[in-house]
Parts: C-alpha cells; sequence; structure tokens
C-alpha cells in the first residue's frame, strides 16, 4: 500500500523540489545583484526616488530575499518529508505555500504543482500511508 503511494507522490514532490531549487537560485541572484547595487532602481535612469523601485531594492530586497530563500527551503523539505511519507500536515503545508503567488519561490510552476501535489495528498490511501496506524 505505502508503495503505491510513494509512486503517486514522486511525481509532486519531484515538482516541488523543481520550484523551490529554481526559486531559490533566482532569489540568490536577485540578493547578489541588490548587494552589488545592479537592482531595479539602479536600472531607471534618473528618477531612482521612485517609490516602487527603491521599495524592492537595496536592503529591504536583501530581507526580503532571506525570507525567499527560508521559504523555498521550506517547501523543499515539504516535498523530501512527503517521498519519505513523513509529516502530512508539513507536506500539505509546503504544497499550499508553494500556491501562493508572491510568496512561493516560483510561483507559475508553484501553483499547477501545488494543486498537483494537494490532489494526491488527499487520496485515502496516500493518507493512510502517511499513518498505516490508523
Amino acid at each position: 500500500m505505502s508503495q503505491e503511494a510513494m509512486q503517486q507522490l514522486k511525481g509532486p514532490a519531484l515538482g516541488l523540489k523543481i520550484t523551490a531549487g529554481l526559486g531559490i537560485v533566482m532569489t540568490i541572484a536577485s540578493v547578489a545583484m541588490n548587494i552589488l547595487g545592479v537592482g531595479i532602481a539602479s536600472a531607471e535612469s534618473g528618477s531612482s526616488e521612485d517609490a516602487f523601485a527603491a521599495m524592492f531594492s537595496g536592503g529591504l530586497a536583501v530581507v526580503f530575499g532571506v525570507i525567499a530563500i527560508g521559504i523555498g527551503v521550506f517547501i523543499w523539505i515539504g516535498a523530501q518529508k512527503m517521498l519519505a511519507l513523513q509529516s502530512y500536515g508539513l507536506c500539505m503545508a509546503a504544497a499550499i505555500v508553494a500556491m501562493i503567488p508572491c510568496i512561493s519561490p516560483c510561483c507559475l510552476l508553484g501553483l499547477p504543482i501545488g494543486i498537483w501535489a494537494i490532489v494526491i495528498l488527499v487520496k485515502p490511501e496516500v493518507k493512510e500511508a502517511f499513518n498505516p496506524q490508523l
């Protein structure tokens, strides 16, 4: 029974790992650009006072980047736990977080993959595989 559940979870878990990995890599690149001073505000020619651009560059962008990396790591850990059939709640939370635009590390991939993960996670046989004693 748990072997069948593991087979069903391989695809969504891999998708969550790809989503988290891409998001982490892109965020690290963004943080590095902001630290080096080549963020959005510096790309503006002459209007570095623009509030929107200034909000997403500099120190605040680095803070948002660190938070985004943490979210990516959380999704990665949820995918790992999914493959090990451990911590059902954490797996479900990781799938939900992956679906949230602007919070998920890679929102275009996160939505369909998060939905796919939840559809698999709510199946009775998969849910039972997480807690075989129930």
